[in-house]
């Protein structure tokens, strides 16, 4: 039985520790940087970049791994930059008229270590996704389909964060 048991716990993939190294313990949030493209003006949403800002630094305060402080007090320093703002359609009706899109909203992030200026990771390509119905009973409007985004972007980030080393 003893055998069994000890199997079992060691067989365990999952753990609710961080695997950050163990010398940053607090974060500084860059506000992030509007970058998109003049092609790609059409598709910005105004304040964007600070809403993105905003659910990141909300994320990593309830995942509680690292603690948001001022610049001048962190141990690490994200910055970002917002880059893209996409959707495509996934569901058509038999006339070709789009019912669902997926939307994509993309940034390129840095981490810092502020004392040295080096580069911690970068991810020049990071998204959070939304999908969203335009027709229909569970129709919702493009505005509240990029909240959902920036949330699941911010779930993302600080995933990339505190477990991605």
């Amino acid at each position: 039985m003893t055998v069994l048991f000890l199997f079992l716990q060691s067989s365990c993939g999952y753990t609710s520790k961080t695997t950050l190294p163990r010398d940053i313990q607090t974060i500084y949030v860059n506000t992030f940087q509007n970058k998109l493209s003049m092609d790609r003006v059409f598709a910005y949403e105004p304040g964007l970049e600070i809403k993105i800002t905003n659910a990141i630094i909300q994320r990593l305060q309830r995942d509680g791994n690292l603690k948001v402080v001022s610049q001048d007090q962190a141990d690490s320093v994200l910055e970002g930059d917002f880059i893209g703002l996409d959707q495509e359609g996934t569901r058509f009706t038999g006339l070709e008229r789009v019912e669902e899109y997926r939307l994509f909203i993309v940034v390129a992030l840095r981490l810092r270590d502020p004392k040295t200026s080096q580069l911690i990771w970068e991810e020049t390509n990071f998204s959070g996704d939304a999908s969203y119905f335009v027709v229909g009973p569970r129709a919702i409007s493009r505005g509240e389909a990029v909240d959902k985004a920036v949330e699941r972007l911010a779930r993302n980030v600080v995933d990339r964060i505190v477990e991605d080393w």
